[in-house]
């Protein structure tokens, strides 16, 4: 139930954040590009993970077909690339790459490239959430310290790209510039600046907390499964 609520929530975020007239408030002005990029990478990809998709996928296929798509992502490039330290790297790679190069500015002229630009931010955030969320079949699922490191990691990142947005003493895209005029495009990077800073941290905030809360639950069971089997217990 709570699968099909995560996945529902997921499909909803995104269709409202790559729909039409989302995609004309992004054209428009930096804070909500900014926005929608928060939304797609810290909401909606991990709601769409707990959705479990893959395990959804394999369940719809034939047998056959789903071993073979079951040894496909366990392939050594696939779980290289899907690896916690590569997950982490492609996150701020990303980041970074895209609102530091002029892929960003051609974004706003290309409607192709902004498409690129929505599914490399997608596909990197699944990555990137895939060995916290850990659901099956997740490879590389991480204990609970590490997962908490993991992400606590991860808040810099977002931190340091919202500051340096946020202090940037001229529009850093021209595109909004022209548009705006570049006191008021330096206002709206400001306010993008801050939705980074805010909007990110909060979604790296709540994922700890969660994190820190199943932690809790789990060596609650773990003790109570003890208490009722003390052979069980480890020596």
């Amino acid at each position: 139930m709570r699968a099909n609520l995560a996945l529902l929530a997921g499909l909803i975020v995104l269709a409202i954040v790559l729909g039409p007239w989302f995609d004309v408030l992004s054209d428009r002005a930096f804070a909500w590009h900014m926005l929608a990029h928060v939304i797609i990478m810290l909401v909606a990809a991990p709601l769409l993970l707990l959705g479990a998709p893959l395990r959804r996928l394999l369940a719809l296929l034939p047998t056959g077909a789903a071993r073979r798509v079951s040894h496909t992502l366990r392939t050594p490039l696939l779980l290289t690339l899907a690896s916690p330290v590569v997950a982490w790297l492609a996150f701020a790679v990303v980041l970074y790459a895209t609102h530091f190069s002029p892929m960003y500015e051609a974004a706003l002229d290309h409607p192709a490239v902004h498409g690129f630009e929505h599914v490399l931010y997608l596909t990197v955030a699944l990555v990137f959430w895939n060995p916290i969320l850990a659901v099956a079949p997740a490879p590389h699922a991480l204990s609970y310290p590490a997962r908490i490191f993991y992400v606590f990691m991860a808040m810099p990142i977002c931190g340091f790209l919202a500051l340096a947005i946020y202090t940037a003493s001229h529009p850093m895209y021209p595109n909004y510039a022209a548009r705006l005029g570049s006191a008021a495009a330096l206002v709206d990077q400001a306010y993008g600046g801050e939705i980074m800073w805010l909007g990110g941290g909060a979604a790296l905030f709540v994922a700890l907390i969660g994190l820190a809360a199943q932690w809790l639950r789990d060596e609650e069971r773990r003790a109570l499964v003890y208490d009722r089997q003390p052979w069980m217990e480890p020596r």
